[in-house]
C-alpha cells in the first residue's frame, strides 16, 4: 500500500470517527433551532505547513457514514464505510476506469 493510500485511510477513519461526535452536538444544535444542517460537514484540519496532512480538507456525513476527502493537488476520495475508493485524479480530473468487458 502506498504511504499516499494509508494517510488517505488513516484520514477517513479519523473523519468517520471524529464526524460522529460532531454529529451529535450538530445535531442537537439543529433540533434546537428547526434547521436542516447540510449533508455533508467539514471537518477541521489543524495541520501545519510542513505536515503530511497539510493542505488536506475533509467532510464528513456521520448519518450514513460518507466522507470525502480531497487532496491537495485536487484528488477526490470517496469513503462509504469500505474504505477510501479515489473518484478523481489530479486537478480533479475525471479517473477513467476499465469496463467490465476489459
Amino acid at each position: 500500500m502506498t504511504s499516499t493510500k494509508l494517510l488517505t485511510a488513516i484520514a477517513i477513519a479519523t473523519v468517520l470517527v471524529s464526524g460522529t461526535v460532531v454529529a451529535g452536538s450538530a445535531q442537537a444544535k439543529a433540533r434546537d433551532h428547526k434547521q436542516a444542517s447540510p449533508v455533508l460537514q467539514v471537518v477541521p484540519n489543524s495541520s501545519l505547513p510542513g505536515q503530511v496532512s497539510y493542505g488536506w480538507q475533509y467532510f464528513s456525513n456521520p448519518r450514513a457514514a460518507h466522507a470525502v476527502v480531497i487532496s491537495p493537488s485536487g484528488e477526490y476520495f470517496l469513503g462509504r464505510g469500505d474504505g477510501p475508493k479515489q473518484i478523481t485524479g489530479p486537478a480533479g480530473d475525471v479517473l477513467m476506469t476499465r469496463s467490465a468487458k476489459e
